[in-house]
């Protein structure tokens, strides 16, 4: 996909959808809506003085409720008529509490994809385009020490190829991919304490998360070569600074 002139609409403003949105700006876009719950008015700002030309605004969203998501996604629609590309980047670690890790990493995202298909589908209201879901290595590979948080990625995972069943590709044009982020420094996976799955899961965690980290630009970087490819189905690891393409195997076919 050529993003000159695209409209976009970027999920969650986290350490990933920082540099990405920064990524993003460089590339001639038309608008950029930027949905989160809480502003930060100094990265809005910083984002937009990357680029004059392209209008960057943004939208209170909380993707846990449903009627936010609606009013985010109209707001950014009347600003902009049509929606190019979604990027759903709103997550979470928060074992210990399993509604909102699920509520926002999986029900948020599939509740935003399905709100905003309408706007994008070329038989409805739009004229194609991408959709691209974060879901995490963890997402393809079960992680013990945030057991909850792997199982919400895997949701995503499994979500995402499905949609991008070529059924609905052919008659949406809307092409719907995974990046699956290795560990990459941000606030959510350098916080001081991790919230895993139990009191005693501490040693697991303190291994995994002595893994190599990669920086947030490079992810965000590889996030928008994903989108530029527009591969429906594909997933893609940004890993250690690599990016990686899935081969997935199948393991049932009806």
């Amino acid at each position: 996909m050529d993003l000159s002139g695209k409209n976009v609409v970027y999920v969650g403003l986290g350490g990933i959808g920082f540099e990405a949105c920064k990524q993003l700006m460089e590339k001639n876009l038309a608008n950029l809506a930027v949905l989160d719950l809480a502003e930060n008015p100094e990265n809005i700002q910083s984002i937009q003085a990357i680029d004059k030309a392209t209008k960057v605004c943004f939208i209170k969203c909380d993707v846990t409720n449903k009627a936010s998501i609606k009013e985010a996604l109209a707001e950014a629609v009347n600003l902009f008529q049509f929606i190019d590309v979604l990027v759903n980047g709103a997550g979470v670690i928060a074992d210990r509490n399993v509604e909102l890790t699920i509520n926002v990493n999986l029900i948020g995202l599939i509740n935003t994809t399905l709100e905003a298909l309408p706007y994008m589908d070329k038989e409805q209201k739009g004229r194609g385009g991408v959709v691209l879901n974060i879901a995490s290595v963890l997402g393809l590979e079960p992680c013990g020490c945030i057991c909850v948080y792997s199982a919400s990625k895997f949701g995503v995972v499994g979500f995402t190829r499905s949609l991008s069943d070529p059924f609905y590709y052919n008659r949406t044009g809307v092409a719907v991919v995974g990046l699956c982020p290795g560990f990459t420094s941000t606030a959510m996976t350098t916080a001081p304490k991790i919230s895993d799955t139990f009191e005693y899961s501490k040693p697991l965690t303190d291994e995994v998360f002595s893994l190599p980290f990669q920086p947030a630009a490079i992810a965000g970087e590889h996030l928008v070569q994903v989108i530029e490819k527009a591969e429906n189905g594909s997933h893609w690891i940004t890993d250690r600074c690599n990016l990686t393409k899935v081969d997935f195997k199948t393991f049932w076919e009806a």
